[in-house]
């Protein structure tokens, strides 16, 4: 695994300190930076200089700490300033003390609960670890004890140390907390937790060890206990009020861990859907959730896991051939939801399963059933009875009665195109949440590439499959070379029928005229023969949204398809001002692409597309998955 693919995770440490210049050196060399760099984890330490009147700041800055100053004394001054000081991007966010008490080296059990997302906060527990001889008094541990005690019968909070000073959060659920405390001393840990606990987050208690502190201890047991259990009672009848709002908006940009179902993904499989779960994926990673995609073993290598674009990438079977002749294949269908119900094992916030081929949504939902998960599932298109019969012959009636069934297991679906969800209520009558999320294009990326310098007039990219009808645009390219010899067109992609395209070429004597290219590795090498071309041509009689239609429009490029009722990306032209649509045959698809080949100048098409970037849709995905 080449580990510049991997998307780091980021940790901020926090040290609230009083004159521990005997022992911060320390606490700041014991974190485990190489453990923490090989789990994809990057470390800084923020250090809070609480007006020391030792060397505090100077040995800390010397470790390789940040150091930040709070003038006004009190542990729960030093903490806010630091949680206020902390940059946008960091992930995780761990507390522990500078008295060299707890261990800085279990810090990755420490925030494990919260990779796994587990738990929004994680509550180190002394009581519930290993306590050093000597480093607690029987007098404190007893008090520790009544404390804990309250808060689990008061609060209900999973906690069993409520006076501990190592803690771990999500960033967003400190976003959410940090206005609340208002603790200046000793008693911020106790406000800490009964505010979490009301505010609702998850928490979860991991044994730390617990050592004799270098120097002497600035805590007074009775004043400060006192503080501490009037903080317990006040906080009894304390009210988010207004702030639960935005704990409900917040909470959707707190990180979960996504889990996306396909048996087909990009680059392995080069088509609509599988690039819009890639960048859909990608994005979601981007904004700090945690994703995985469990799909066949697509890659060369041995391992079932890898990461790509911040992405992990999971194997749950052998890879089956996706076709068996023009079809998709039952057997690969079957073998892979069979595999998904290995899914049981796997924790997860949200999963999102591809509707094709249907069959792994059936062990998607029982495995939903029985992790009390929410089932979400993403349609692409979809078929009536009647087209499933013309599709399969008479087994198309199994076909649209498993589709039928299929479709009303899902909490909530995903259509990927206007057409989609309309389809959804007009075949199969699934009219209630069903959210509408295109697939789109990266506007950012389409402005800075540059046109191949390659002679194109008509371009096609996408599978070589049945469906999608290139012979028929082959069969219009040899009605415009009778009349201009020097058309050139280029086909781009793999499939089942490409042998037989490439027989129907040579038939007609247009090895001159067209071309057949492998799947580019690079979209931008995609995108840089679409603005090459003069136009693009998609012929297809189904797709469920038509992203390459899309990315040629957003390259600038106009676009002739087919008027089939089947085919969304229709919806995408307007005719006459960014492309053609006609009927499918040679006559029709040989007028329109002469017509725009004729153009001596492109219209202004990018800016009407820029509605579409991936970013926006993905913030629109994530919040389908807050319903």
């Amino acid at each position: 695994m080449n580990r510049h693919e991997v998307m780091f995770k980021k940790i901020a440490v926090v040290i609230p300190c009083y004159n521990e210049a005997a022992s911060i050196a320390e606490v700041i060399s014991k974190f485990p930076h190489d453990a923490l760099q090989q789990h994809f984890l990057q470390l800084k330490v923020y250090v809070v200089d609480n007006n020391s009147t030792d060397s505090t700041a100077k040995i800390a800055r010397q470790a390789g700490a940040v150091v930040l100053y709070e003038g006004e004394k009190g542990k729960g001054n030093a903490l806010r300033t630091g949680f206020r000081s902390l940059p946008e991007d960091i992930d995780y966010v761990v507390m522990l003390d500078g008295d060299d008490t707890y261990s800085p080296e279990e810090i990755l059990r420490i925030v494990e609960p919260l990779r796994s997302n587990f738990c929004d906060v994680v509550v180190g527990s002394r009581l519930g670890g290993h306590i050093k001889t000597a480093a607690m008094s029987r007098l404190n541990r007893f008090g520790n004890q009544v404390f804990t005690a309250g808060v689990r019968l008061l609060y209900g909070a999973n906690v069993t140390d409520v006076l501990t000073g190592y803690f771990a959060w999500k960033k967003p659920v400190l976003d959410v907390l940090t206005p609340h405390i208002k603790s200046s001393g000793f008693a911020i840990e106790m406000e800490m937790i009964t505010k979490m606990a009301r505010l609702g987050f998850q928490m979860a208690a991991v044994p730390i060890s617990y050592h004799p502190r270098a120097g002497e201890s600035n805590l007074r047991p009775f004043k400060d206990g006192l503080r501490i259990l009037l903080m317990l009672l006040k906080n009894i009848i304390w009210q988010p009020g207004a702030a639960t709002k935005a704990l409900k908006e917040n909470r959707k940009l707190i990180s979960r861990k996504i889990v996306f179902v396909s048996d087909a993904i990009y680059p392995y499989m080069i088509g609509g859907k599988e690039k819009r779960l890639h960048e859909i994926s990608k994005h979601l990673a981007a904004m700090g959730h945690d994703v995985h995609i469990y799909t066949m073993h697509w890659w060369n290598e041995p391992q079932k896991i890898k990461i790509e674009s911040g992405v992990q990438l999971h194997a749950l079977c052998k890879h089956y051939n996706l076709y068996h002749g023009d079809r998709r294949s039952i057997t690969e269908g079957i073998a892979f939801g069979l595999a998904c119900f290995k899914l049981w094992r796997v924790s997860f916030d949200v999963l999102d399963v591809d509707h094709m081929p249907f069959f792994p949504i059936f062990s998607a939902w029982i495995v939903c059933l029985l992790r009390r998960r929410k089932l979400y599932a993403t349609w692409h298109e979809t078929l009536s009875h009647q087209e499933w019969v013309k599709y399969m012959g008479r087994s198309g009636l199994i076909a649209a009665l498993v589709e039928r069934l299929s479709i009303r297991l899902p909490y909530c679906i995903t259509a990927a195109s206007a057409q989609t969800q309309q389809l959804l209520a007009a075949n199969h009558g699934r009219n209630n949440r069903v959210e509408l999320v295109a697939s789109g294009i990266d506007t950012s990326l389409l402005q800075k590439v540059r046109p191949a310098a390659v002679q194109c007039d008509v371009l096609y990219v996408g599978r070589l499959v049945k469906d999608k009808h290139v012979n028929t645009l082959i069969l219009a390219i040899n009605i415009i070379a009778k009349t201009d010899p020097g058309i050139r067109c280029l086909i781009v992609g793999q499939g089942v029928e490409k042998p037989s395209l490439q027989r129907l070429t040579a038939q007609h004597g247009l090895q001159e005229n067209i071309m057949f290219l492998t799947p580019f590795r690079e979209q931008t090498t995609v995108y840089a023969y679409m603005k090459a071309a003069k136009v693009f041509c998609s012929p297809s009689i189904r797709e469920g949204f038509g992203i390459t239609t899309l990315e040629a429009l957003g390259c600038g490029t106009p676009v002739v398809t087919t008027n089939c009722p089947g085919n969304a990306a229709r919806h995408l032209i307007q005719p006459s001002q960014t492309g053609s649509v006609v009927p499918l045959k040679p006559i029709a698809l040989a007028e329109a692409l002469s017509h725009w080949v004729s153009v001596t100048q492109k219209p202004v098409i990018a800016k009407q597309v820029a509605q579409w970037d991936w970013r926006q849709l993905a913030e629109k995905q994530a919040e389908v998955y807050t319903l």
